[in-house]
This record gives C-alpha cells, sequence and structure tokens, in this order.
C-alpha cells in the first residue's frame, strides 16, 4: 500500500470526522486503537499517525509503542495535553468552558492557510510545553498555549476540536497528512477497489474461496469484489434466514443471477433460524444465535468446497465496532478476508456505485445479518415477522414515495407485542455514521398514511407511532 495514515481512536467521534475529512481529500487512512501493538505499527508502516481524542475525552494517555514510533504524530483535543506531558511539559487541570476564545496561529506548515480567529473551545488544560518547543497557537490575552511544535522530533500538539463540515479542521488535517507526512491524494473508488482485489488474490492464492451471503449491502458489494478478483474460483452461497425486508431476497436473486452472472447457491435455513430464536427474548442473546448458526453453516460450507483457502466476508467498520472480532468457526489454513472492514455505509454504497450495483438497492438501509429478528421486541415468531415486514414495506415505500430517503441516516421500523396485538413504532434518523443520531422531521401526511395502510392491512395492529427517541443501534 501507497502512503497512508493510521488514526488512533481516543474518541469515536473524533476518530469518524478525521477519517471522513481525510479520505474526502483523497488521502488514505484507517481507524485502530490507541492502544495499537508495536507489532501492528511495524507492518502497516503509517506515514503519520493522527491521535483523536476531543477536548474532554478523559484518561488520555500515550503508550510507548507509539512515543517510540519515528514518524510524525499530531494529537488533537486531550490527547495534545497528554502528548506534552509525554514528552517531558506541564500539565494543569482540565477547566470546562464552552466558550468562544480568540485563537492567534503563529507560522509552521501544520497551519498553512489557517487564519487566526474565533473558535468554539469546550475545554481546555493549560500546558507548561517542553524548553524545545514552539508555541503554534495560542488562546486568549495571556496567550496561553494550545497548539505546539517539536519540530526535529516531528511531534504536534492541537487543543482543538474537530467540527463536522469546518474548512478550518478539514485544512488542519490535510496540512498533517501532505505538509508533514508527504502523502499523496492518491486514494479513491479505484485504489480500494484494486486494492481489494489484490488483498482477496493474496489471500486466496492458487486455491478457492467462498462468500456467505444473507442478501444485505455489505455482504452483496464483497461479493462483487471477490468476484471481480476471482471470477469462477469464488463459491457465492446465499443463506436464506428468512428475516429480511419484504422484497429483498427477489430483488438480491435478480441482481445476482441475472445481471452479474454469478452463480450463486441457494441454502434455505428459515425454518432453523426460527426453531433456534424460539424463547430467544434478549437482543443480544439473538445476536448471538443467529451468528452461532452463521458460524455453523460457515464450517458447513467450507467442508463442501474444495481446495479452500479464503472465506470472504461483509462488514463494514460500523459493524466491526458493534460486533468485535467474532470467531468464524474457520478451518485450519483458511484465512478470513473482510475488504470493506474500513469503510462507512456511504462509502460502501460508493463502491458498491462503482461496481455498477443498481441504484435501487444502493439506496436502501444497510440491514445486518440479524435482519428484523432485532427490531421484534421480545420473542421472534413468524407471524411477528410476516406483520414487520409488512409494516416496514408499506412505511418504506411512503417514504420513497415522498422523497425523503436520501437525507435520512437510517430509517426502520419496531415491532412490540401488546397482549394479543401489537404497537408498531416507526423510526427515522438524519445523522450520518459520525453525528449525533437524531429523529428526522417526517412530514405528517406520510405518517398519517403509514398508520392508515399499515392497520388496514395488519388488523392486529393497533397502535402505529412516530419515534422521536429512536435507538441509532437498532
Amino acid at each position: 500500500m501507497r502512503d497512508s495514515l493510521l488514526i488512533l481512536d481516543y474518541d469515536r467521534l473524533t476518530s469518524r470526522m478525521a477519517v471522513r475529512m481525510l479520505r474526502g481529500g483523497r488521502i488514505c487512512c484507517r481507524i485502530l486503537p490507541w492502544d495499537v501493538d508495536e507489532e501492528t505499527l511495524e507492518q502497516e508502516q503509517p506515514a503519520g499517525l493522527l491521535l483523536c481524542a476531543a477536548a474532554d475525552t478523559p484518561d488520555v494517555t500515550i503508550p510507548p509503542q507509539v512515543m517510540n514510533y519515528q514518524g510524525p504524530i499530531l494529537a488533537l483535543g486531550a490527547a495534545a495535553a497528554a502528548l506534552n506531558a509525554a514528552l517531558g511539559g506541564q500539565n494543569g487541570v482540565y477547566a470546562p468552558l464552552a466558550a468562544l476564545m480568540d485563537l492567534d496561529y503563529s507560522e509552521c506548515p501544520l497551519l498553512n492557510g489557517l487564519a487566526s480567529g474565533q473558535r468554539l473551545f469546550k475545554g481546555l488544560t493549560p500546558m507548561q510545553l517542553p524548553e524545545d518547543a514552539q508555541q503554534i497557537a495560542a488562546v486568549g490575552d495571556e496567550r496561553a498555549a494550545v497548539g505546539f511544535s517539536l519540530g526535529g522530533a516531528r511531534r504536534f500538539g492541537m487543543q482543538v476540536d474537530l467540527e463536522i463540515h469546518d474548512p478550518d479542521s478539514a485544512r488542519l488535517l490535510t496540512n498533517f497528512a501532505q505538509n508533514i507526512c508527504g502523502c499523496t491524494p492518491w486514494w479513491d473508488d479505484e485504489a480500494f477497489v484494486r486494492q481489494a482485489v489484490e488483498d482477496i488474490r493474496q489471500a486466496t492464492g492458487e486455491g478457492n474461496a467462498v462468500c456467505l451471503m444473507t442478501g444485505g449491502l455489505y455482504s452483496n458489494v464483497t461479493s462483487l469484489l471477490a468476484a471481480k478478483a476471482l471470477g469462477d474460483r469464488l463459491t457465492c452461497v446465499y443463506v436464506d434466514t428468512g428475516l429480511l425486508q419484504d422484497d429483498e431476497e427477489e430483488d438480491f436473486f435478480e441482481l445476482f443471477s441475472q445481471r452479474t452472472g454469478l452463480n450463486v447457491i441457494r441454502e434455505d435455513h428459515r425454518d432453523r433460524f426460527l426453531q433456534a430464536l424460539k424463547g430467544v427474548r434478549d437482543p443480544m442473546d439473538k445476536r448471538r444465535t443467529i451468528e452461532s448458526i452463521l458460524t455453523v453453516i460457515r464450517r458447513d460450507v467450507q467442508r463442501s468446497v474444495p481446495l479452500l483457502n479464503a472465506v470472504i466476508r461483509g462488514r463494514s467498520y460500523m459493524e466491526r465496532l458493534s460486533q468485535g472480532e467474532e470467531t468464524l468457526g474457520l478451518r485450519a489454513g483458511v484465512l478470513c478476508v473482510e475488504p470493506l472492514r474500513d469503510l462507512f455505509t456511504e462509502e460502501v454504497r460508493q463502491i458498491g456505485r462503482f461496481l455498477g450495483m443498481p441504484e435501487e438497492i444502493l439506496s436502501r438501509q444497510a440491514i445486518p445479518a440479524t435482519g428484523l429478528a432485532l427490531n421484534i421486541r421480545g420473542e421472534v415468531t413468524a407471524e411477528r415477522l410476516d406483520i414487520l415486514r409488512t409494516a416496514d414495506g408499506i412505511y418504506r415505500r411512503l417514504m420513497q414515495e415522498g422523497n425523503q430517503i436520501r437525507r435520512l441516516g437510517t430509517l426502520y421500523t419496531n415491532l412490540e407485542p401488546v397482549g394479543n396485538y401489537y404497537s408498531i413504532i416507526l423510526n427515522a434518523l438524519t445523522a450520518s455514521d459520525i453525528g449525533l443520531p437524531r429523529a428526522a422531521r417526517v412530514p405528517y401526511d406520510i405518517l398519517e398514511s403509514a398508520m392508515e395502510e399499515i392497520q388496514a392491512a395488519c388488523p392486529k395492529v393497533r397502535r402505529v407511532v412516530y419515534n422521536l427517541s429512536p435507538n441509532p443501534t437498532i
């Protein structure tokens, strides 16, 4: 891989904003935990490290392996004060502010193109810099240090919070990437696909690979990448869990059987999943149950494919973050490749668009392998799935007809049993992967039509409500 940055995650929101801003400038970067091990740093050989914390991130420490890294480091927010202390400076006590302050910049390659002026500070930690450090940013009449440079060691700290859609935040990161680290703006859809294809081919070698598909956005895009890399050495197995939305399966087979020419083997496991979920009510238990069945299915599929060297799995960054590193039941010598592991949902859609996936499929909300199971409160039954599918299909159709889909971050429907009847909860979020979730302002006529159609189609639904405090993890 060509020049790239590693973002060490002390604060998830700050890290995601940094990734979006850098990739928007075609800078290759990826997020890793703040306590990344030394072996990973040696393998990655990044052009620079970006330590991402907010001003109020608590208990920020910089591990020895990061301090021993020889390339450039830029620490943001509370990480700047932690870096100052690690370099021999002294810190005071953090003080919350939430105030506009006059910020003055000094001449420095990190700050090229940035103009002094007012900026919002959530809080500040007083810093007494090391003797060989230079102050490059100051606030207030007392010119308190909020930014410093240790030029010879290529260490930089800025006690500022990144802000969404802020040109100065984007310019600061771009200056670090290009002026300090020497990165070039080469990262785009074509470069990603080229790298993903190379990774898949390298993992597979001269053997074969299998891609387990559940009909969702991530596995669909992953299978297209794998097919581009391996051709007929790829076996795609579609696992019918019975948990998908109303019309996803039909569209799925139209795409992959008729438009791409991929040979997809369909395995019907609907009864198996329903039986396993019987009596399971806790969302985390549902997730574990579904994943355990998929693990068993993966093992069975592996035994059926000769000369198997790799399993290609479709997971995005946000899925990896929520699920962790799960066991896949891989055979000895078989590698797992997750080409989308560092991408956000919209970036996955963009790659699918680049590969020629139809827009009507790309525009849908991304749903993980758990499908609708987590959207049902309590036990998952065939009746509840049918009612939820019907209600969800009506809601999505009306939102599509009302031109509401494109402006939303997430759209989903919940079902809640109430005695022998059900309530349907409609949800719509405007936030992206990096923003805070907020309920969208859905036109009332759409909600009214949804209520009328859902109750007409589902006699057991006695109540339809719109949720103003939705849970973005569902």
